[in-house]
């Protein structure tokens, strides 16, 4: 038996991906909209895990980025950053919805040990990164 939770987050970040186009190279910001699919097989007493629960884990990861700048290691914005003083989160890849997703899939198996499956995330209302990993066998 497995059950399914859904849980609902978001962050407001900004971000620039030089990578990703003139759009999205200059600065600009989103509101984040992160969703994430738990799989859970043992229920005690009718409950899998309290949603609660669960957001005690979860949602501190997420909100790590809540109202910063999110910037690649290599750009160098970052000198221009901590030469003003300027707090944001650096990260050791471009700051695409892709590199995001997966990234913030890991960090909520690995450090919030949760039984993640699948993780949508939306920078904006109309586009969304769902990152599922293949399961192997």
């Amino acid at each position: 038996m497995a059950i399914k939770i859904e849980k609902k987050y978001y962050f407001y970040a900004g971000h620039r991906n030089k990578k990703a186009g003139e759009k999205c190279s200059r600065l600009h910001g989103h509101t984040y909209n992160v969703k994430c699919i738990f799989q859970f097989t043992k229920m005690k007493d009718g409950v899998t895990m309290l949603f609660s629960d669960i957001d005690n884990l979860v949602e501190p990861i997420i909100k790590y980025y809540d109202h910063y700048f999110l910037v690649w290691d290599k750009d160098p914005l970052c000198d221009i950053l901590d030469l003003y003083n300027e707090p944001y989160r650096k990260l050791n890849f471009e700051t695409s919805a892709e590199n995001m997703a997966i990234w913030l899939y890991n960090r909520i198996k690995n450090e919030a040990k949760m039984p993640i499956v699948r993780i949508e995330l939306a920078e904006t209302k109309s586009s969304t990164i769902i990152y599922e990993p293949e399961v192997s066998n």
